[in-house]
């Protein structure tokens, strides 16, 4: 074994165990905490692409048990439970409020293809939506999708929508933007490729054009509207998986199922129905990142998420059951076809740009994407507490105007899809906000007063907390003990105040355990621990620990 190897397994290996432990001897927080960016420093130009089958995929997650299923904490968070920016994830809505107009940007840099003839580099063989592969008249590569005639709109405003969202959330997603093209623009390239019915590729012929454009919605002026999603950049090496790692990739050490924003993924998926999110709809891109080269993580492919199938509207199944589900199934089979789904009998209004899409019937706690994904299956409530918190900061007016984009030509459409997406909004913030303790944003003073904020209330979705109590503790970062001083603190409103005893010993670190009580929300009264360092410009948070 190379020595360069040896360095890069000992590396990964003190990481993850300083990131799962925030220890190292005994240390529990160090000068620099919380980080906020994970330190991938190796140079991954050793990667190289792996093919993933979308059947086994299915068959393993469905039936094999992908992933360790251990119940435990996420554990790339830092010390404050948070998510630092890496190649997976970048902090965007959830520390800081976007304005609506970067909402609308999302991820575009620009305005698009640009105007002019396309040229046809090949068709486009990954997914089931008819499209193709394009180099607009600047030399910038597209994959360019079209709507069903069934369904004009739906497909490529979903896309659009969806992208928007999960761009503000954080996470690594395309440039996607709505064009139109007419058939006369479009000119196959020399050399343009076509793989047919068959699986044989050959050259493409003006007849393989003409039976894409025959599958696409198209204008009463001939031209066609489709979603233009702009190539990423960097070197293609092929899907990621929702657990375990790349072993190819250094900087990749921790579990993909215990990432918290692949766990709180579920979510923003739940949200916006997207029941897609597996490994077939991701792409990992190998780029460079000044004098090395790093993998970036990104999610791919929206046309089925909101109502659309991206073919068709979207089945009532979707974000119901698996594909397969033992159950139901089972259930639906002894009594003989007289158990009748309950999602069966949902009605969806007649409105061919939004497909099947619903606010009623919905319960967040129970959607379920094509087939088990093991990030979700590992989501604890911290984690989907976190994603409801970046969801819970999305106004209506933000959600209203990143519906706009999608520049739907019905006006239905625009009003019932940011109803139905406020709607299950308000689902998600009920269910997850108060399903552990909702404190947030804890503050010391100089003079020890303790102030924190109530999300679930915030939110709206719960009434004020009857009382919280605090128990206060110095604490030994060196050797992680914590010595209570003073009695339990019970109090009303949403502030304390650390002991005088406490305080006289000049400590470097104090902790506090919070709960909150309220008999209609039992899970409020689960612990949280906080911790504040004494520095040169007063307390400063250290430490939080939720479901501790």
């Amino acid at each position: 074994m190379h020595k360069t190897t040896h360095y890069t397994i000992l590396f990964a290996a003190l990481w993850v165990l300083l990131s799962a432990t925030g220890r190292a001897g005994g240390t529990k927080f160090y000068t620099d905490d919380p980080i906020w960016r994970d330190p991938e420093v190796q140079d991954a130009s050793s990667v190289k692409p792996i093919p993933i089958s979308t059947g086994f995929d299915l068959i393993e997650n469905s039936f094999l048990g992908a992933g360790d299923r251990v119940d435990k904490r996420a554990v790339n968070v830092n010390t404050i439970d948070e998510v630092p920016d890496s190649s997976w994830f970048t902090n965007r809505q959830g520390r800081r409020a976007r304005s609506v107009a970067e909402l609308v940007q999302g991820p575009d840099l620009g305005t698009g293809p640009a105007a002019g003839p396309w040229t046809i580099i090949s068709d486009k063989s990954e997914g089931v939506t008819p499209g193709l592969v394009i180099r607009d008249s600047a030399g910038a590569t597209y994959f360019v999708k079209f709507d069903p005639p069934s369904n004009p709109e739906m497909a490529s405003g979903a896309e659009i929508i969806s992208t928007k969202f999960l761009h503000a959330a954080g996470y690594h997603v395309p440039e996607n933007y709505i064009a139109t093209v007419r058939h006369d623009a479009l000119t196959i390239g020399e050399g343009a490729r076509i793989t047919d019915a068959d699986g044989r590729e050959r050259n493409m012929k003006p007849g393989d054009l003409d039976a894409v454009l025959r599958k696409a919605a198209r204008h009463p002026d001939g031209s066609y509207r489709v979603l233009a999603s702009k190539r990423l950049p960097g070197i293609e090496v092929g899907r990621f998986r929702y657990y375990g790692t790349r072993s190819d990739d250094p900087n990749d050490i921790f579990p993909h199922e215990h990432r918290r924003e692949l766990r709180g993924l579920s979510v923003f998926a739940a949200w916006l129905n997207h029941d897609e999110a597996l490994s077939r709809n991701t792409l990992d891109m190998l780029d460079h990142d000044g004098a090395r080269r790093t993998v970036r993580h990104h999610l791919i492919d929206f046309g089925s998420t909101l109502g659309s199938g991206s073919t068709q509207a979207q089945t009532t199944r979707a974000g119901n059951e698996y594909v397969w589900d033992a159950r139901p199934t089972f259930v639906t089979m002894l009594t003989l076809g007289l158990y009748v789904r309950p999602w069966i009998k949902i009605d969806y209004p007649d409105i061919p740009a939004v497909g099947r899409f619903e606010g009623n019937y919905y319960m967040p706690q129970l959607w379920k994407p094509e087939y088990p994904n093991p990030a979700f299956a590992n989501a604890r409530p911290e984690d989907r507490f976190w994603a409801a918190r970046i969801i819970a900061t999305l106004s209506d007016d933000a959600v209203k105007a990143t519906v706009g984009t999608a520049k739907y030509s019905d006006p239905r459409a625009g009003d019932y899809m940011t109803n139905t997406l406020l709607a299950r909004k308000s689902k998600v913030l009920l269910e997850w906000l108060n399903a552990t303790n909702p404190i947030v944003n804890p503050a010391l003073s100089d003079s020890g007063a303790l102030t924190f904020e109530n999300a679930a209330e915030q939110a709206g979705v719960a009434k004020p907390a009857e009382r919280y109590t605090i128990v206060w503790s110095r604490f030994d970062n060196a050797t992680g003990h914590h010595e209570q001083v003073g009695a339990e603190e019970s109090v009303t409103q949403a502030r304390g105040q650390a002991p005088a005893a406490l305080l006289a010993s000049r400590p470097e670190y104090l902790s506090a355990r919070l709960r909150a009580y309220r008999p209609d929300h039992p899970e409020w009264s689960q612990p949280l621990m906080v911790y504040f360092r004494q520095g040169g410009t007063g307390w400063t948070l250290a430490g939080l620990e939720r479901n501790p």
